[in-house]
Formats: structure tokens, C-alpha cells, sequence
């Protein structure tokens, strides 16, 4: 029987990754899931929330994509627990094994120096009609050029889905500290962020109602325009210097 873990996934309007990622979990023998809604209003996802079996917790509000820390909710939940945070929209693979967590757990007992361990996400299977998959590609690609260990890869982590050492990252709302002390890993441990797979020019009902019901100051990728702050970001690291495709720009070596 799996090892039980608390699993927080923070919602916002988006009902159908989230079902996805709630039916991995169950088949990979969780049952202490956590669904923390920042006060969502697309119908079909509140009626998913009135069904489930896991515990739901009504924020009322909305806090963004840190609301799991803000909110208090993992530390009232998870003291002194080994915990997953993820956002509603990581999938993992479908050849994704099972034993992802116990995997996770044990690289966090190997690298004794990381705060969390989490999926690398797929980039190689981006669709055209995604209006930003070049850019994706582009900016994700350097996080898969550290490898530690053949698939495992020196990369930040920010709220993708990743098992987290007890206690840590209580610091919000700044989550950043622990962004430089996490690693990534590879095939077959890969999921997939579903905004990356949208048709950009007929984003479904779910993706419009979203898009309409989105905090304006919410950094995604789903936007008419990459967000400013995106952008900057981008530029700081270079990632459209090189012209060459990212797998050509990586270089695998281990960090310093």
C-alpha cells in the first residue's frame, strides 16, 4: 500500500485537469487529498466540488496561485508531514508511473540540500494551434539542461506539482526561498501543464470562462499577449538570443 501524503491542489475555475489529477492520485493509492478552492464560481466545477469524497476547502475568497501558503491551509494540515502542492492544471504523463511520490521521496533523502522534488513538464509534444508553444519551449528548455543524475535535473520549482520537505516553504506569501533548491525530474516522471495544449483560437467554455474570471494581475500563458512581467522575465534569461531549437541549446552537465 502506498505511503499516504497530504495533497493540496489549489482550484480556480478549471474543472477537467483537476479531475485528471485527482483520478492519478487516487490511482496511485492517495487518499489524503485536499481540493482548495479560491472561491471559483464556474459551475461545473462547483457542482465537482459538492461531489467529491476528498475534503474541500472554501476559501471564499481568492488569494492566487500561493493561496496554499496564504491561506494557512498546509500548516494547519501538514505540520511537520512530507507534502504535495500543485496547481489544478499538472496532469502527469500517462506513462507517468504510479510511484511518482515514493520516487520523489526518495531523491529528497538523496539530496538532503532540496526543499521539494517535482515533475519536469513535457515539452516536446506542444501542439501548433498553441499560439505560445515556441515560447514554452523556449523558456522551459533550460530547466531541463542540469541533470544531477541520468533523469533528474537541477531546476526551480514554483507551485508544479512537487513533494515538499515538512515545514518548508511556510514563508508566504514569498515562496521564492525555496525556488533554488529543488530538482525536476524526468522520462518516465514527466506531467504535463495543460494550458500548454489549448487551441488558441477556439479556447472551449471552460478555458473562455476561465480566462474572463482570472485575476487581472495573474501571470499565464493563456493570455492574448504573453504578460509583461512573462516577458521580462524571458529577456533576462536570454531565451530568445539563441535562435537555435532548445534542445539544441542544452548542455547537460552538473552544477556547480
Amino acid at each position: 500500500m502506498a505511503e499516504q501524503v497530504p495533497i493540496f491542489i489549489n482550484s480556480r475555475d478549471r474543472v477537467t485537469p483537476l479531475r485528471e489529477l485527482v483520478e492519478w492520485c487516487e490511482h496511485a493509492g492517495q487518499t489524503r487529498i485536499y481540493l482548495v478552492d479560491n472561491d471559483s464560481t464556474y459551475p461545473a466545477l462547483r457542482a465537482y466540488l459538492a461531489s467529491t469524497p476528498h475534503t474541500v476547502i472554501q476559501l471564499g475568497h481568492n488569494l492566487g496561485h500561493k493561496a496554499l501558503w496564504e491561506s494557512g491551509v498546509i500548516q494547519r494540515h501538514a505540520r511537520g508531514e512530507f507534502y504535495v502542492a500543485s496547481d489544478p492544471d499538472i496532469v502527469p504523463s500517462a506513462g507517468c508511473p504510479l510511484d511518482a511520490l515514493a520516487f520523489f521521496r526518495r531523491l529528497l533523502d538523496r539530496y538532503s540540500d532540496r526543499a521539494k522534488v517535482g515533475f519536469g513538464l513535457k515539452i516536446d509534444d506542444l501542439p501548433k494551434h498553441y499560439r505560445f508553444s515556441r515560447d514554452v519551449r523556449n523558456w522551459e528548455g533550460q530547466f531541463w539542461a542540469r541533470e544531477v543524475e541520468p533523469g533528474v535535473y537541477d531546476a526551480p520549482i514554483d507551485t508544479t506539482f512537487a513533494l515538499h520537505r515538512p515545514d518548508t516553504d511556510f514563508g508566504a506569501p514569498d515562496v521564492l526561498p525555496a525556488l533554488a533548491r529543488s530538482l525536476r525530474t524526468g522520462e518516465p516522471y514527466v506531467a504535463r501543464h495543460t494550458a500548454w495544449y489549448v487551441n488558441s483560437r477556439k479556447p472551449d467554455a471552460e478555458e473562455r470562462y476561465y480566462r474572463e474570471h482570472a485575476r487581472s494581475d495573474v501571470t499565464h500563458w493563456n493570455a492574448d499577449e504573453l504578460p509583461p512581467r512573462l516577458v521580462e522575465m524571458m529577456r533576462s534569461a536570454n531565451v530568445w538570443r539563441d535562435n537555435r531549437p532548445w534542445w539544441q541549446r542544452i548542455t547537460r552537465r552538473r552544477p556547480n
